[in-house]
């Protein structure tokens, strides 16, 4: 970053003028539910509209029955205008909310909502219901389909393009040909059409598949052997739980299709990515164990040069998980298969595109890598490590493609924020070496931090990690105690540490303990320059929640590492919700006390209109809800845009 790293983060002082103690502006004034909210509940948001669900045990004294079944136990969902700052008690229970174009879905389990909603003359089924939003009430939720409670994911899925996927209980409705009991609403016309079942891509077998969750347009959906009674990956039983199938939630008429391959569980990480021609590039990690083919990490036949030269081991274990992909478009259309990179994997599958090329990686264990036992991936004598490796996406995998030199395999720093020290950014890795584990210093001092370093995998088995982010001079280290990512990439939210940086940041203390919260990026003038912009105000180190919508960062601040009462209840206790223009790092303004939670610190959709976030009354010392007490969790809104 030339000297820009202290243009930045030296100015960052100057910037405490710009942290305001006043009222924020009418557009981000909070406006609180009269209903208190199970820490633990989400709570979803389109464009105005907001859904969360009541707790009736704690709204009010003793307890509220919201949907009049008698009882005080259920989670009740509520809708919001966040505009008009009107609500609506749906009076139905509640486990999952969806927003789809006009429309909130809901699961609701009849047990606990105490009502047949699906008129089968019992109340013990899981079922999916729908409120229009425009004018939402209680009598205007309806019956749309039962679900499948045995489903290992969530029940639902709402994608971009206003297409909602759920699971059937196909007992409810049996399935016939080569149905699946995934069905599809699609809003045409403002309106939503009936449920469509999409069909498996053999053209011959049913399928009761189980959602994981979507990424670039594809779906990823898990099926047990046992439920299909038949063999879905090769290996000669029926007893994995969690056979790999995709499809393409953009289609008109979605088909499934399985991979043949096993995932450990429906936590499994994956990642897609578009590239050149309308291609898509997804990655999963494959669980050997119930894959059931051996040793899919062994560095030998074709991949004997995969092994750094100092490991001379074979993995010939069936433990591991290991990363695979596929090119979508063709393997869909049978003209290619699925790759196996012989990488171990673990907790992060990410992929880069860089120009024309693409690379895919993923977190190897250390202890997982058979081929590397005695002095570890970064050749530290021990096998403790996660190391960060990658391949290029390549019709034939080749070992120019696979990185390979010891001082860019790097112990790297399991930080709190979700990304597990590591992400890309721009078609580069972005790491936290962890310079204890990786027993190198990489900023030239005894002192043992986690340092921000990034790489360009185009540079092949030469690229090396830039630590020292100063161009043209030295001592531009940073260190982080937090990192996450945004869904688009566009930045890295990272808690940038003042002991690293070598100074008080925030400027209310002269301690060097605290972090702060900045939005890295590469310089749009500058692709070699990775940048940290921020305001100088202390976050919450391990939980800093960055969101950045529509040029506005939301984040946790701590009021004791900021050393400030910023919501005036006359201590220095708690976390607070804080907001900052991202362009000129200006109007930065005290919103609300927000719960303690690990997690994003508001939510919002891609339209900003609206924003929410959970509220903490203990902290805050004040009765948001106004039920008489100050014990509760509540969600909170604003206006965040027109």
């Amino acid at each position: 970053m030339t000297s820009k790293l202290f243009r930045l983060v030296l100015a960052l002082p100057l910037l405490v003028a710009c942290v305001q103690e006043d009222e924020p502006t009418f557009q981000f004034n909070p406006r609180s539910a009269v209903h208190s909210t199970p820490s633990a509940s989400k709570f979803v948001v389109r464009e105005r509209k907001l859904a969360y669900l009541a707790d009736e045990l704690t709204t009010g004294a003793g307890g509220t029955d919201l949907n009049g079944d008698t009882d005080k136990t259920d989670r009740v969902a509520v809708i919001v205008d966040m505009v008009s700052n009107s609500f609506v008690v749906l009076a139905v229970q509640a486990e999952e909310l969806a927003f789809v174009g006009g429309n909130l879905y809901l699961v609701c389990d009849e047990v606990q909502d105490d009502q047949d909603w699906n008129s089968d003359t019992d109340k013990l089924d899981l079922v999916l219901l729908r409120v229009g939003t425009s004018a939402p009430s209680a009598v205007g939720v309806t019956y749309v389909d039962t679900l499948r409670r045995t489903a290992s994911g969530p029940r639902m899925l709402a994608t971009d393009n206003d297409k909602l996927f759920y699971c059937q209980d196909p007992a409810a409705a049996p399935l016939a040909g080569s149905e699946t009991a995934i069905a599809m609403i699609r809003i045409v016309s403002g309106a939503p059409t009936a449920p469509v079942r999409l069909v498996n891509e053999d053209g011959a077998n049913t399928l009761s598949p189980s959602l994981m969750g979507e990424d670039g347009g594809l779906v990823f959906v898990t099926l047990d052997e046992s439920d299909e009674g038949r063999i879905l990956n090769a290996d000669g039983d029926q007893t994995d739980d969690f056979v790999l199938a995709l499809f393409d939630s953009g289609a008109t008429s979605p088909e499934i299709k399985v991979t043949g391959y096993a995932v450990a569980d429906a936590s499994t990480p994956f990642r897609v990515v578009g590239i050149n021609g309308g291609e898509r590039v997804a990655a999963f990690l494959v669980d050997e164990a119930a894959q059931g083919a051996g040793s899919l990490n062994g560095y030998t036949g074709a991949f004997a040069s995969w092994a750094p030269t100092y490991c001379t081991n074979v993995d010939n274990d069936s433990t591991d998980e290991v990363l695979h992909f596929l090119w979508f478009n063709t393997w869909f259309g049978g003209t290619s298969t699925i790759r196996n990179t012989a990488l171990a994997g673990d907790e992060r599958v990410l992929l880069a595109v860089n120009g024309t090329s693409t690379y895919v990686a993923s977190l190897v264990p250390e202890a997982d890598d058979g081929n590397c036992t005695t002095r570890g991936l970064n050749d530290d004598g021990d096998t403790l490590d996660h190391v960060l490796r990658w391949i290029k996406v390549e019709t034939l995998l080749g070992s120019s493609g696979v990185y390979t030199a010891k001082v860019g395999l790097v112990a790297v720093a399991d930080l709190p924020g979700g990304v597990h020290g590591v992400a890309d950014l721009a078609g580069r890795w972005i790491v936290a070496i962890d310079e204890a584990a990786d027993s190198r210093t990489w900023d030239g001092n005894a002192t043992q931090s986690k340092l921000i370093g990034w790489l360009d995998p185009t540079d092949g088995n030469a690229a090396l990690w830039t630590t020292d982010h100063n161009q043209g001079s030295s001592g531009g280290f940073v260190g982080a105690t937090w990192m996450a990512e945004l869904e688009d990439r566009s930045r890295l939210p990272i808690a940038f540490t003042e002991s690293d940086f070598g100074g008080p940041i925030n400027g209310r203390d002269t301690d060097t303990t605290d972090s702060v919260p900045v939005f890295a990026r590469f310089d749009p003038t500058n692709a070699d320059d990775l940048d940290f912009p921020g305001p100088a105000i202390a976050t919450d180190l391990d939980n800093a929640g960055v969101v950045l919508a529509n040029n506005v960062a939301y984040y946790r601040v701590d009021e004791s590492a900021d050393n400030f009462d910023w919501n005036r209840d006359g201590d220095k206790l708690d976390r607070v919700l804080y907001r900052t223009t991202v362009s000129t790092l200006g109007d930065s303004f005290f919103i609300s006390t927000v719960a303690d939670l690990n997690g994003p610190v508001v939510v919002t959709d891609s339209f900003n209109v609206g924003a929410a976030f959970l509220a903490d009354e203990a902290a805050a010392r004040r009765d948001f809800n106004g039920d008489g007490d100050q014990n509760d969790f509540v969600v909170q809104w604003m206006r965040v845009g027109p």
